[in-house]
């Protein structure tokens, strides 16, 4: 074994294969001393970040670990950790890796292939992820296919055979294993998440797969009924690409599961079904009630582009076919209430091309929808439909915004309640209950907390009682609140646990440009978990009383009171947390009672209660346009707050939350913010600044977490221009759900009256021009606020939109500005705005008839006249 260091340091990974496959048990023990002490002075020196090619040592010292390290568990982490990584040569390493361990017995060779499928390590940005999976996926499915085990169903084993298919353009397994993991593929739920951003890997692989099922490794009917099954469950990639790549005949074509689909299905699958349901369609294999059926469900689906395919199927459909002309009057009928005023006018055309083809069923649909349409397309299609007058239309009422009187907080009585949220508190309302509850009961009775919620926690939690495990293998446990919640939890019940697991932690102070929200929420959840290893505090002041995150002041007073017949000063952090949660009214009662306290804190408490609480602080914003990266010509545009207290003498963490420098407004993530709308529920606009510079990262993400936008809408304390702002953002979010949660804060906001429209549109104007936002998804949420009520905050918005936005002289209009125009001319008519556009007037003596100059020439009309064109 001499021989081996000088093949792994000159990266001859194929002589030190073979050196280890003659060695004998003893040589290799020996030599993963050396391994690790050669990897512990610097021997793995290459960083994953240098990209490729790989470090010319990494396969030999991949080779060496898997023959001497006894440990399945330390072979897995060795083949998977990132100095480690390959870029190429990825079947000749399993190979080596095989070969090495073709000895271990079986039950360990097994517990590899389980911790190299299971193996979440983090993703290579630089590459899309082929390295890290690659380098663990091939030596797991070659280890699979020697020893004949069961395939693991793991979804990273999964989807690293997608990448190691889409990478070597064919079969990369026996026709066992490709089946078992085509298998588990199809029924493996969440892919498209991870394949985003990573370019042809689907494709590849799917173009893979179809040359397989050609050759009769794999059933295509298999194949297409799991793309059903995906479609229907809400997926879309890598399985829109596999069915695609299949190219079904139209015999082949699911046409009862793509109908179902419709509905729900996400865009690009229900893309896909309109197609291959017209196919169907061309070929005779669609039924009429299924034809019906899908073309009206289509023109309710919020996509232009299907709506307008859905249009045209519509139409086409009824060719050859009289009898199908009332279920397409029915479904071009359902298009009238469409936002979009080119998709409603588009519906009238092709309605008042079929009228002379329908039977009475058909005329009866029309004229029922007929007044959901604009008044001059609706008089288009009276002649052929016999409509009636039109009626004057009930404009849509606001909805109720929520009480300010929210629902009290109750307190946790038992151990039992305690054993109960141990293992399902998330949110933060309910984590602050369990918190209490510990605090509380531990201090009255350690040890009958302990027989109730001890068991439960080692049953879901076995981890947090090693030390080192729980330190060293779950990443979070000093900053992240549900495992600091689980720590205090730890605490509670087994307090010398909490102590060797807090003396192992690796501890990172705050840095500068931490947001403050994130330092008072992790700072407070840390002394909680150190008092509840002590427990010689009997109450915490600032847990909520009520739902909105506010503290009754008369109990707050009280619970100082029990603090100091204990003996003992509140926790710092909790106790700066209670001042930030009292209301906006302190009752004279509070103050008074507050005036007996003895104690630094209790006296500090009767002082803030003196003077009402926390005074609003200043909060103003700037619009500013800096360099993508130091460095780059490309800029990109950004809205930054400024907050400032209005007192000086504050304490450390409440002046902290009340400074907000725009230097400092970074797009830095937050694992809290779900927490901030309860740390100041008296001053929203202030966690609203917090919250501003975090959201450009989340326009464009479809998992964009916008909930505490909603609760602060229905907070208290004013609001202004950095509300406008990020609701602006949120309305442009490519997120249906986030931005459906701004429509209805910004309804909230309508309801209260406390908005101000114009901010909003100056805003949405800002990031439009910016690119930030794209302009046919806030026409989309205006139109949806404007349906439920909102008339004057949506008028005021898109006016001023209009204002900025609008094309200049032989400029074209940018993408979604008829669709803005719509929306403005409906919020002008329903709150009888009277105003004068410049460039609005500029467009309106453009030649020609074109959509964008049409819905320009009605909205001149009538916002300067007050009547409608025809």
């Amino acid at each position: 074994m001499n021989g081996l260091p000088g093949r792994i340091r000159t990266g001859d990974a194929e002589g030190a294969a073979d050196l280890l496959e003659r060695a004998d048990d003893e040589a290799r023990r020996a030599l993963a001393g050396h391994l690790r002490t050669f990897a512990g002075q610097g021997g793995l020196g290459r960083g994953w970040w240098d990209g490729p090619p790989h470090d010319p040592q990494a396969p030999a010292l991949r080779v060496a670990a898997a023959a001497c390290l006894d440990d399945a568990v330390e072979v897995a982490h060795w083949l998977t950790r990132p100095d480690l990584w390959l870029f190429e040569g990825y079947e000749d390493d399993a190979r080596r890796i095989v070969r090495v361990v073709r000895g271990r017995p079986a039950r360990w060779r097994a517990e590899l292939v389980g911790r190299l499928a299971d193996e979440h390590v983090w993703r290579d940005e630089a590459d899309g992820g082929w390295a890290h999976r690659l380098s663990a996926w091939y030596p797991a499915a070659r280890l699979v296919e020697e020893t004949g085990i069961e395939p693991p169903g793991d979804s990273a084993f999964v989807l690293g055979w997608l990448y190691a298919v889409a990478g070597s353009g064919g079969g990369v397994t026996d026709e066992r294993l490709t089946r078992h993991l085509a298998g588990s593929l199809l029924r493996s739920r969440g892919l498209a998440a991870e394949l985003r951003g990573t370019g042809e890997v689907a494709p590849a692989w799917a173009a893979a797969v179809a040359r397989q099922a050609g050759d009769g490794v794999l059933e295509r009917s298999t194949l297409l009924e799991g793309c059903a099954g995906a479609f229907y469950d809400g997926e879309t990639r890598p399985f829109t690409d596999l069915y695609a790549a299949l190219r079904p005949s139209p015999d082949e074509i699911p046409v009862s599961d793509l109908a179902r689909l419709v509905p729900t299905a996400p865009g690009p699958v229900v893309q896909l079904a309109v197609s291959e349901l017209r196919r169907a369609d061309d070929a005779g294999l669609l039924s009429d009630e299924l034809f019906a059926e899908a073309a009206e469900t289509l023109m309710f689906r919020p996509e232009k582009k299907i709506v307008r395919a859905a249009l045209t199927w519509a139409q086409a459909g009824t060719r050859g076919r009289r009898e199908r002309t009332g279920a397409a009057l029915r479904a071009l009928a359902a298009a009238f209430g469409s936002a979009h005023r080119d998709i409603a006018e588009r519906a009238v055309a092709a309605a008042s091309r079929l009228a002379g083809h329908s039977d009475e069923d058909g005329h009866a649909a029309v004229r029922a929808a007929a007044d959901a349409l604009p008044a001059d397309l609706r008089d288009g299609l009276a002649p052929a439909f016999r409509l009636d007058a039109r009626p004057v239309p009930t404009p849509a009422v606001l909805p109720t915004p929520p009480a300010e009187d929210a629902e009290p907080v109750p307190a946790v009585e038992s151990p039992e309640e305690l054993a109960e949220l141990a293992v399902t508190a998330r949110d933060p309302l309910t984590v602050e209950r369990l918190l209490a509850g510990l605090v509380t009961l531990v201090h009255r009775d350690r040890e009958a907390v302990r027989a109730v919620v001890e068991p439960v926690l080692r049953a879901s939690r076995p981890d947090l009682f090693d030390a080192e495990l729980a330190a060293y293998g779950i990443g979070g446990m000093n900053d992240e609140p549900h495992l600091l919640t689980m720590r205090a939890v730890l605490a509670a019940v087994a307090p010398e646990a909490g102590r060797r697991l807090r003396g192992v932690l690796s501890f990172y102070p705050f840095r500068d440009w931490d947001p403050a929200p994130d330092i008072l929420v992790v700072t407070r959840l840390r002394e909680i978990v150190r008092e509840l290893e002590t427990a010689d505090v009997p109450v915490l002041l600032a847990t909520p009383t009520v739902t909105s995150g506010h503290i009754d002041p008369i109990t707050l007073v009280e619970r100082m009171e029990l603090l100091e017949a204990a003996g003992t000063e509140p926790l710092d952090a909790d106790f700066q947390q209670a001042l930030l949660r009292l209301p906006r009214t302190i009752p004279p009662a509070a103050a008074a009672r507050a005036g007996t306290l003895t104690s630094a804190a209790g006296r500090e408490l009767a002082a803030w209660l003196r003077r009402g609480g926390l005074a609003d602080p200043m909060i103003g914003h700037r619009v500013v346009r800096l360099p993508s990266y130091q460095g780059s010509a490309t800029t990109v545009t950004r809205i930054f707050p400024a907050v400032r207290p209005c007192e000086e003498d504050l304490p450390g963490l409440v002046r902290r939350m009340c400074v907000v420098d725009p230097a400092d407004a970074v797009n830095t993530a937050s694992r809290t913010m779900d927490w901030w709308p309860l740390l100041m529920p008296s001053h929203r606009e202030v966690i609203t600044a917090w919250i501003l510079p975090r959201l450009p990262p989340l326009v464009g993400s479809r998992r964009a977490g916008l909930a505490p936008l909603y609760r602060l809408a229905c907070g208290q304390g004013p609001v202004g221009a950095v509300t406008a702002a990020a609701l602006a953002h949120g309305l442009g979010c490519e997120d249906d759900g986030a931005r459906g949660i701004a429509v209805d804060a910004l309804l909230v906001h309508a309801a209260r009256g406390d908005l101000d429209g114009e901010d909003l549109g100056g805003f949405l104007s800002v990031l439009t021009a910016a690119g930030m936002v794209r302009l046919g998804r806030v026409v989309t949420a205006l139109a949806d606020a404007l349906a439920a009520g909102a008339h004057a905050q949506v008028w005021a918005a898109a006016a001023c939109m209009l204002a900025e936005l609008l094309p200049e002289a032989r400029e074209r209009p940018r993408t979604g500005m008829t669709d803005l125009l719509g929306v403005a001319a409906t919020a002008a008519s329903l709150t009888g705005a009277r105003l004068r556009i410049p460039r609005l007037a500029t467009i309106t003596e453009r030649p020609g008839g074109s959509a964008f100059v049409r819905e320009a020439r009605r909205l001149h009309e009538l916002i300067t006249t007050g009547e409608e064109t025809a």
